[in-house]
């Protein structure tokens, strides 16, 4: 364990932080610490419990249990500890579920069994539960990789029941005869009882439909994370090519649009509509009519999201046979799929912790920005930099050997339930280590435009050499990751920090330390991971060209998105020829911003400005909801919920002509 931290001088002055802490949150007085989740209500009863017991958990682990060259690099303002409140107790991150091997076998809650569905309505219902009782074991998202392949099947149950149903209704045959394997596809059943097989049809449609809605509803509801915060869901469809699988995507898409109960747009679930050629990209492939609803629904709903499975990063581990080889994502970025050990698939692992390098503070130190020098140090540069990524490192292995210490009843049902795969083979007792070592540790960053400014007086969407310098940065610190998985047999990745309650964090710090330095400290945050700053006038298709070849270097996740000029309902064309081209350029995961403004007063929903268009109520009489992405998902209204540095990107962003 690490000593204490030394910065303090007495306990008196360690027991005066822990007041102060608490103070702030009772009186609500430092909103940073209360939003540093847009999707958590830090200023509600709950969220104020949570914020206890969370900031106390942070002031713990930094004084008593960190690595004390890692609790100073934290205090140098270079490196950043995600979810550090969960570091002490050695809680995971995220995971893709088993959602086949759960609705197939059956679970436990921990109150009770259920059992496996017969019905597509109690199928998409119990995946709203597993949710739930996954979210309690782990502190970071929930993702279905594949739900169109792992509902398919119960689709298929509901038809059966009604076929049959139909079969005794229409008295065209014996609803008790064996008929074989009965789904959708079968044109000879249709032909010899086409009355039942009509009814069995609709039926069906209508009944995933409404299980569609309940899951959306279900997943914008469940408040069961403290300070009101719904789980972190995300789901991955767009490849089942089975008319079964395909109503689960058509369905999903369909009840998306429809929107929530007013018509307002979900948040949650995070949506992913995974592209592969030979299945949903060109006319004639059996899916392609999904993916431009998928384009259709984006533009009015922000989701779905859109994944590249023919990106080489991606593709080099697809098998067309195995689904659960596809690419898929957590939402905001998080990538799984490669496993040193075997498992190059998804479901049943996750990231495990991710620790953020400052780039603009090493770039400050070393570049021209503070007058210091006339050129770039980049030899000091890149020394200081892998000596920041030894001690990020460092941090994340003593993170993983607390991991791994724990014992398989501390994540319960993950374990217990086998969402982890392995999991319930392992009695209570049993430590888990040996089975964590199949997810990923990864080393993320920020920034890299602002260090590039401070580093050459340029970033790299404005000058090609300082582009390339960009590329080799992020490459020297991808070659470093792979490195280390060599030295240390784990799986150690390259992150695109989906940097939300971190992007005023850092650069608050170096204001104070150098002031406002134009083009590197004078804004409220520092630009996301290698994006184009969002305040930098380019074209969408520039950007997208700019940004492609990063993905490729971030083997643990990566997104790229752009900001559209008005509203994308008016333009589906040019909102579909984005996404192609971005998919033509190898971009990973990616998606397109745009306005969805929605009025309390009449609930018209489009882009508003200081008054409705369609009741004309004022700003300042009726309040405007104002949708926006933060990272890679939805918040309900950014003004509310962002932090201070995200609302003021969020001003800052130009749109990029099409």
């Amino acid at each position: 364990m690490a000593m204490m931290n030394p910065v303090y001088t007495s306990r008196q002055d360690m027991l005066d932080e822990v007041i102060t802490l608490g103070e702030e949150i009772v009186a609500s007085s430092n909103l940073e610490v209360l939003r540093e989740n847009a999707n958590l209500n830090g200023e509600s009863f709950s969220g104020k419990m949570s914020k206890f017991g969370s900031e106390y958990a942070k002031w713990y682990a930094n004084h008593f249990v960190m690595p004390k060259p890692l609790v100073q690099a934290i205090q140098d303002n270079i490196v950043y500890v995600h979810d550090l409140d969960q570091y002490a107790i050695g809680t995971t991150n995220c995971i893709f579920i088993p959602f086949d091997k759960l609705l197939r076998e059956g679970f436990n809650t921990g109150n009770g069994s259920v059992r496996p569905p017969n019905s597509i309505m109690t199928a998409m219902a119990l995946v709203a539960i597993i949710f739930q009782s996954q979210q309690n074991a782990q502190y970071g998202g929930v993702s279905a990789n594949k739900l169109d392949h792992d509902l398919a099947p119960y689709v298929t149950k509901s038809f059966v029941k009604y076929f049959r149903k139909g079969l005794d209704y229409f008295e065209e045959g014996d609803s008790a005869a064996d008929y074989g394997l009965i789904t959708m596809a079968r044109s000879d059943l249709q032909a010899q009882y086409p009355r039942a097989f009509k009814y069995a049809v609709k039926e069906t449609e209508s009944e995933t439909l409404q299980a569609a809605e309940s899951l959306i509803h279900n997943l914008n509801t469940m408040s069961s994370r403290a300070g009101g915060q719904i789980p972190f869901t995300s789901i991955n469809y767009g490849t089942c090519t089975s008319i079964e699988g395909q109503l689960v995507i058509s369905s999903l898409l369909a009840a998306t649009m429809r929107g929530l109960g007013s018509g307002e747009t979900p948040i949650f679930p995070i949506q992913i509509f995974k592209c592969k050629q030979g299945v949903n990209q060109q006319p004639g492939e059996p899916n392609y009519e999904l993916f431009l609803k998928a384009a259709e629904c984006s533009a009015k709903r922000l989701y779905p999201n859109f994944a590249n499975l023919d990106a080489p990063l991606n593709l080099m581990y697809y098998d067309p046979a195995n689904p659960d080889t596809e690419f898929a994502t957590m939402g905001c970025r998080t990538r799984v799929l490669s496993d040193r050990f075997g498992r190059n698939h998804l479901s049943g692992k996750g990231n495990l912790s991710f620790n953020t390098l400052n780039l603009v503070k090493l770039g400050l130190e070393h570049g021209i920005a503070l007058g210091l020098r006339q050129t770039a140090d980049e030899q000091g540069f890149y020394r200081e930099l892998e000596h920041y990524m030894d001690i990020a490192l460092d941090g994340l292995l003593h993170r993983f050997r607390i991991q791994s210490s724990q014992k398989a009843k501390a994540s319960d049902f993950m374990m217990r339930e086998g969402v982890w795969e392995g999991g319930e083979q392992l009695n209570p007792e049993d430590t888990v280590g040996e089975l964590l070592k199949h997810g990923s540790l990864s080393i993320g960053f920020i920034g890299l435009a602002e260090c590039m400014k401070a580093m050459y007086g340029k970033h790299h969407g404005e000058d090609a050499d300082v582009y390339k310098k960009a590329y080799n940065l992020i490459a020297f610190m991808r070659d470093y990751c792979d490195r280390q998985s060599e030295r240390h047999n784990l799986n150690i990745t390259l992150f695109a920090t989906p940097a939300e309650g971190l992007s005023g964090k850092f650069t608050k710090r170096d204001r104070a330390d150098y002031g406002e330095i134009p083009g590197v400290v004078d804004r409220e945050y520092y630009t996301n991971s290698f994006h184009i700053p969002v305040y930098y006038n380019i074209s969408a298709a520039k950007k997208i060209e700019l940004e492609a070849p990063f993905h490729g270097l971030c083997n643990a996740g990566a997104i790229s998105y752009i900001e559209l000029n008005g509203s994308a309902r008016s333009n589906p064309a040019a909102f579909l020829r984005i996404i192609q081209y971005a998919l033509s350029q190898q971009v990973s995961y990616f998606s397109i911003n745009h306005p969805i403004d929605r009025c309390s007063g009449c609930g018209y929903e489009g882009i508003i400005g200081a008054s409705c268009p369609s009741c004309n109520a004022s700003e300042q009489d009726v309040h405007i909801r104002r949708l926006r992405r933060v990272t890679g998902y939805l918040t309900g209204d950014f003004q509310t919920r962002f932090n201070a540095a995200k609302q003021a990107e969020v001003r800052d962003r130009l749109k990029h002509s099409t």
